[in-house]
């Protein structure tokens, strides 16, 4: 088993790995301080793996709390089990998952750091050249959601999203390095300390991507466990963003691309939960998922009723014309 293979690669003589994750495209094993990550090289390259650390370690090189990646006996940050799969170890983010039902903890202070360790991170990027996927007109849909898109509506609605990106100007402020995956499930806090992972789609993209991912995945849970939480979204924003703002310029451009990256969030979550789930046997809330997320898209339904013009008068940044 490939589980018996990995820990004498790290200097473990004997051990059980824990499973944590099955995910979507890696399985991820605890062992003591460290994180265990198996990719398959059918979805992942060697080198796109390196360059993922060199991503990592430059942004811990610039501050921002990150779990580190830890090299094997033989010095190696990338070991290659067989020819299907490759592993890397982190060390193990210190605290805990972020609960979204603990108010002591879901709240305006996290939100706030939230904010800022985001910021600190795009700002840090401007100054890391690694070879990520890079997003262009030639290449709008990074993500690579097409191929996989089988209702001709979902398409459309996916093509004229990309369709808007193009008219984006691509200025320092707005398009960089970002996570690409900057969810609540993806940081730790520890006594108020945050730390980020998981940085295995970091790319080339507009940073109102990662703000959108990150709204997107935290009003889904608050709606969902905490409907009372009716303040949420305006205490979200007002104080993601003045963290935001106190690292990274926040322009009325990269609030206004917000809703559009919303929805591109929208249709990659379809995508996946697709790709992922059995459709011969789905579970109740896998069904409920895929139907709202479908009508949601077809219908171009805001994902929320923030009101993003009113954000941006709010930070003084001027109105939408």
């Amino acid at each position: 088993m490939i589980t018996d293979i990995i820990l004498p690669l790290y200097g473990y003589k004997e051990g059980e790995l824990v499973p944590i994750n099955d995910g979507f495209h890696n399985t991820v094993y605890s062992y003591g301080n460290l994180i265990f990550r198996v990719s398959p090289s059918s979805r992942r390259k060697q080198l796109d793996i390196i360059n993922e650390l060199a991503y990592i370690h430059g942004l811990w090189e610039n501050g921002v709390p990150v779990s580190l990646p830890v090299k094997s006996v033989s010095k190696k940050l990338v070991e290659t089990i067989g020819e299907h799969h490759f592993v890397v170890a982190f060390e193990k983010a210190k605290g805990t998952s972020i609960d979204v039902t603990n108010r002591d903890l879901w709240n305006k202070e996290l939100y706030y750091h939230w904010g800022n360790l985001m910021g600190k991170m795009h700002m840090a990027g401007k100054t890391i050249k690694v070879d990520r996927p890079i997003w262009s007109e030639n290449q709008p849909d990074l993500l690579n959601l097409l191929p996989k898109i089988t209702s001709e509506l979902i398409a459309e609605k996916y093509k004229q999203l990309l369709n808007q990106l193009k008219k984006f100007p691509l200025t320092p402020n707005l398009f960089g390095l970002i996570h690409n995956d900057f969810h609540q499930g993806n940081i730790f806090v520890n006594k108020g300390r945050l730390t980020v992972f998981d940085f295995d789609d970091c790319a080339y993209h507009w940073y109102a991507y990662d703000l959108a991912a990150a709204f997107y995945h935290a009003y889904w849970q608050t709606s969902s466990f905490t409907p009372e939480n009716t303040q949420f979204s305006s205490e979200f924003w007002e104080h993601f963003l003045r963290g935001y703002q106190h690292v990274h310029t926040l322009s009325k451009e990269l609030i206004q691309q917000i809703p559009i990256f919303l929805k591109i969030r929208e249709v990659f979550l379809y995508t996946l939960f697709l790709e992922k789930c059995n459709s011969d046997n789905l579970e109740d809330w896998q069904g409920y998922t895929l139907t709202h997320l479908k009508d949601n898209i077809e219908s171009g339904k805001p994902y929320s009723d923030v009101n993003f013009t009113e954000i941006i008068d709010s930070f003084g940044l001027g109105t939408i014309k």
